[in-house]
């Protein structure tokens, strides 16, 4: 983590947390368990696109999992451990994807968006439910989730246009 950018890591993580606590009141369409909108993760693809600094995502996605979490009386509960496992392999696939700069920000929002769904259902299947039907709930988390990821790359285009780096 650069020392300069610790105000803008502090500032999204804080913003971060309290969208995802905000999702937490929204119901979710999937009668899924602590499904969530999946908006928080924008300042994880802020981060990721502005700064290209790995550390800084993850940085925001394990610190926006904890205190989000902490904030909607869920902290340590299966679904906090989906979510911070689906967030941190997100990060990880969003910065290899703008590594090898193949997609646009929608592409890579799109791919965060994917690899968050899949791993939170592969957690739940191999350490909560055990059991492979809750792949059954995949299709519809990835068709909200290409939503969300649309929204979170429209917040982020947007903000670049109106915030100098």
């Amino acid at each position: 983590m650069v020392k300069n950018n610790l105000p803008k890591l502090a500032i999204l993580t804080a913003l971060s947390s309290a969208v995802y606590y905000l999702e937490t009141l929204v119901p979710f369409p999937i009668p899924l368990p602590g499904a969530r909108w999946g908006f928080s993760n924008f300042a994880i693809l802020y981060s990721l696109t502005s700064d290209n600094i790995l550390i800084n995502g993850l940085y925001i996605a394990i610190f926006k999992s904890i205190l989000g979490s902490l904030l909607a009386g869920k902290f340590l509960s299966p679904t906090f451990f989906m979510g911070l496992t689906g967030s941190i392999i997100a990060t990880l696939a969003m910065y290899v994807i703008i590594k090898i700069k193949i997609f646009d920000i929608i592409g890579i929002s799109e791919v965060g968006a994917i690899f968050n769904n899949l791993t939170q259902v592969t957690i739940g299947w191999l350490f909560i439910v055990k059991s492979a039907g809750i792949f059954w709930y995949l299709p519809q988390m990835i068709l909200f989730g290409t939503f969300s990821a649309l929204a979170n790359a429209f917040v982020v285009k947007s903000t670049f246009r109106s915030v100098k780096k």
